[in-house]
């Protein structure tokens, strides 16, 4: 017989006084992974993905990256992202939202430091970090009163893995100086659902139109007007999912006046209409 005794002391990664919440649980397969999920953010939440088969290609803060089987992908509250891959290979990933999250040292809902590579692999821990993602699956799929506590308390454990990890492997991003698509695309994010232009862009970053357009097409592969129609899809998208707003409230709040042409640009980018999209997505 083996027994082991664990420390009553040691350094805290939680914020004893914060409770980390799972706000919502997602198995996405290959199926599903290949349908458009256009940039946007989460406010007041922290996204992890764990790709458990396959590969896809995901832009996170205006830069690609490819995540392959193992790979653990964090988006701290506020970066910019496109959420499933699309373009792979087979993809399927586990995503986690979790909320009220508070790392000892870090800002409120953030689980990597800033300057961080988002990409991770999990390496010897992918079959434990695995098991743990089906077991919470597998809880979820139970009707009963005590699933969310029981999952709430598997997402802290699960949170600690990350920092095991993050520590262990994480490498720092090469710090780059702005690029004039990269001021563009800021201000494309913080103002997409006004009456933006491309004047107020060229504006707004002392920049002629056709260069910058140039320039941003030639860094990004859209025009900034395709990257602000990208934008408030993306963000239609997550309200779509995770909130119960009408589709004429959605369109105002991205950014579109009239309904039905905002419908028509969300179908002809995603494939579904709003409605559709919604219910494939919401349980």
């Amino acid at each position: 017989m083996l027994q082991y005794f664990m420390p009553h002391k040691y350094k805290h990664i939680l914020n004893r006084d914060c409770t980390p919440k799972l706000e919502y649980f997602c198995k996405v397969d290959e199926v599903s992974s290949v349908m458009p999920r256009a940039m946007h953010v989460h406010e007041n939440l922290v996204e992890v993905l764990l790709v458990y088969e396959g590969s896809g290609i995901y832009t996170i803060d205006n830069n690609k990256y490819i995540a392959k089987k193992g790979d653990l992908i964090f988006y701290n509250s506020g970066v910019v992202h496109d959420e499933f891959g699309g373009n792979g290979s087979n993809l399927g990933t586990y995503c986690l939202g979790i909320s009220n999250l508070k790392i000892v040292k870090l800002g409120n809902n953030k689980i990597i430091e800033d300057n961080y590579c988002p990409i991770i692999n999990c390496n010897e821990y992918f079959d434990d970090i695995l098991s743990m993602f089906d077991i919470i699956r597998k809880s979820i799929d139970v009707d009963g009163i005590h699933v969310a506590e029981f999952s709430n308390f598997l997402v802290q454990a699960l949170v600690v893995k990350f920092r095991i990890i993050i520590e262990k492997n994480g490498d720092v991003k090469q710090i780059k100086e702005p690029s004039l698509a990269t001021k563009i695309k800021i201000y494309i994010d913080r103002n997409y659902n006004e009456n933006i232009s491309l004047k107020s862009i060229a504006e707004a970053v002392n920049a002629n139109q056709y260069y910058l357009s140039h320039i941003f097409k030639e860094e990004t592969g859209f025009s900034p007007m395709q990257y602000v129609t990208r934008r408030r899809i993306g963000e239609a998208q997550n309200l779509l999912i995770n909130t119960q707003l009408s589709i004429t409230e959605i369109a105002a709040n991205v950014g579109y006046n009239n309904s039905n042409y905002f419908q028509n640009v969300f179908k002809k980018i995603v494939g579904y209409t709003p409605g559709s999209y919604r219910k494939r997505w919401q349980v």
